[in-house]
């Protein structure tokens, strides 16, 4: 009875202390709600199950749900009271909770043990740690995941997890986030050269001379930043005017805003409502779906449609064609 007080009693506190934390901070940043491709009905699931201060969060915080696909692992109440973390620390831990890539049970079930899963901080990667495709039991850094498949909806998926993947060290002051070592050969695709060879001699080849140049230039810079990517989407626009750029800033921009992370195919990309973003490889930067009709199969980035999809295909990239360039006046003005 006393443990149930205490534990009752410690999940209001620290609910009072996130909102109280949070609308301080947000007096200066006003909230706006979460993001139109956040279902509502992911709250209801979460509350249902145990889970009312992620789902409380993630409804405060609608920053962290700004990218698509995502995956979530969600904490539950009793493991954030037993954290003992400051307030203002909690939304830096949960971005290491958030992955952004779809991952469904069945995905992670086929991803080999000791695969690195990236999450929304930079340079930070969760770590497979158990598979049991027998028993279907799955563990993130050594932590079971309790409701595999709690939420599947379009480019949102939720796992219950058993408690948090990282710890805060009362001495240090700062939160513990294991480091993820993958098998050597389990290494990123973005480690082998010889494929993003392949993509600049089939651009070379197909008519995107200039834009083949381009991206072999930005290669070594994005292989050194990104160890853990594991795989592309490239929107390449027709021969564009690219040696005006050469040898700048502006030209690493203009690649890298071509460029998402993860893999979508154009049946993976008609799977999501217009809206949603897509993290580019400019840090801080996304691209949106601003249409998508699968009527007449029309997509568009940034407004922009894509006129030749599925131009390449791999394992770890895809390509594919759009009307023009992208709109560069934001990046223009940005210094790396």
């Amino acid at each position: 009875m006393g443990k149930g007080i205490f534990f009752t009693s410690a999940s209001m506190l620290l609910a009072i202390l996130i909102t109280a934390t949070l609308r301080h901070h947000h007096h200066h940043h006003p909230t706006n709600s979460p993001p139109t491709h956040y279902p509502s009905n992911a709250s209801k699931l979460l509350r249902s199950n145990g889970f009312n201060l992620m789902a409380n969060f993630l409804h405060i915080s609608p920053e962290l749900l700004h990218s698509t696909p995502q995956t979530i692992f969600a904490i539950p109440d009793a493991a954030f009271a037993n954290l003992s973390i400051p307030p203002y620390m909690i939304k830096h831990l949960l971005a290491y909770h958030i992955s952004p890539t779809k991952l469904t049970t069945q995905d992670l079930l086929n991803k080999p043990l000791k695969t690195c899963l990236p999450t929304l901080i930079h340079h930070q990667t969760l770590s497979i740690t158990k598979i049991a495709n027998k028993k279907q039991v799955l563990e993130i850094n050594n932590v079971l995941i309790t409701h595999p498949d709690l939420f599947l909806q379009q480019s949102v998926t939720i796992h219950g997890v058993a408690g948090s993947f990282a710890w805060y060290d009362h001495r240090q002051e700062r939160i513990t986030l294991p480091y993820c070592k993958p098998d050597r050969d389990e290494l990123g695709f973005i480690k082998n050269k010889e494929e993003w060879g392949r993509v600049i001699k089939f651009l070379s080849s197909s008519g995107f001379m200039s834009f083949a140049i381009g991206l072999n230039s930005v290669t070594d810079g994005i292989v050194k930043e990104y160890p853990d990517l594991d795989s592309v989407t490239i929107f390449t626009p027709p021969n564009v005017a690219l040696m005006a750029m050469s040898s700048s800033p502006l030209l690493d921009k203009f690649m890298r805003f071509h460029m998402v992370v993860q893999r979508h195919s154009f049946k993976q990309l008609a799977g999501l409502p217009p809206g949603a973003s897509l993290s580019t490889l400019v840090r801080g930067k996304h691209v949106d779906i601003t249409e998508n009709s699968r009527v007449s199969q029309v997509m568009s980035i940034n407004g922009v449609a894509i006129t030749a999809p599925d131009l390449f295909v791999s394992k770890n990239f895809v390509v594919h064609g759009i009307a023009r360039a992208l709109n560069m006046d934001e990046l223009s003005s940005m210094s790396r």
